[in-house]
């Protein structure tokens, strides 16, 4: 089955601002204060609401239908999450104290569920994987350059600054083959489908929480690295078994 082509090439501008207000409140997040994820939030949700409320009427049937869709599906994973992680946290009676962190994994298992279900059923598997590895890539180039800014803005000495440096360098080699797998999706979309399955798959291995006492953060970390990964993996997969079929 080919990519749909109903979807436009690039979102609607409310789309491209929501997603802009996500990457800069992530930033402000990360690099400024905790409290800016709020940022993150209205370009996250804000679409959403302005859309029920009839105030923003950007979307066609089709991407209606669509977002409502994944809304169900968000719910649906969302709501399996939070009762796993309640569990888990009740589970002997041993009372473990929740972290925010655990709050985070929630909202980030519905938000990214609800996003890929909207994008993969709107543009199809080549093109969202497309965009999401550009995105993944420019990404740690933005991180690397704001790393190396916020280094010089503490008045770091010159050999940390070199050193911080030397790792944006090194750090190419991890941010070209995200945009080589943007450029190879459309031609060999099986075979970027496994590469991405199997980087999840090491991503997991790396930063899961396995032995360790933070599982909150750590599964945070990892969802946030690995689900888009896999799920565009996965995706591509079986878009090329449609093909074939």
């Amino acid at each position: 089955m080919a990519d749909p082509t109903n979807g436009r090439a690039l979102p609607a501008p409310a789309g491209l601002i929501a997603g802009a207000l996500v990457i800069v409140g992530v930033l402000l997040w990360m690099f400024v204060n905790k409290g800016l994820l709020v940022v993150a939030g209205l370009g996250a949700f804000g679409p959403g609401i302005l859309r029920e409320l009839g105030w923003l009427n950007d979307q066609d049937e089709f991407q209606r239908q669509a977002a409502r869709r994944a809304g169900y599906h968000a719910w649906l994973v969302g709501g399996l999450a939070a009762v796993l992680i309640l569990s888990v946290l009740q589970w002997g009676k041993q009372g473990a104290e929740v972290s925010i962190e655990w709050i985070g994994l929630i909202l980030a298992l519905m938000w990214l569920t609800w996003l890929f279900s909207a994008l993969l059923t709107y543009w199809g598997a080549r093109r969202t994987t497309t965009v999401v590895l550009l995105i993944f890539g420019s990404f740690w180039l933005v991180f690397g350059v704001a790393t190396i800014i916020s280094e010089a803005a503490q008045g770091r000495t010159a050999s940390s600054l070199l050193t911080n440096l030397l790792g944006v360098l090194a750090g190419i080699t991890i941010v070209g083959p995200f945009f080589l797998g943007a450029w190879a999706v459309h031609r060999w979309p099986r075979i970027t489908g496994s590469v991405l399955v199997a980087v999840a798959s090491l991503f997991t291995w790396q930063f899961g929480p396995w032995g360790k006492d933070d599982w909150s953060t750590q599964l945070l970390t990892l969802t946030l690295l690995a689900l888009p990964l896999l799920a565009c993996g996965v995706a591509l997969l079986r878009d090329g078994r449609s093909e074939e079929s």
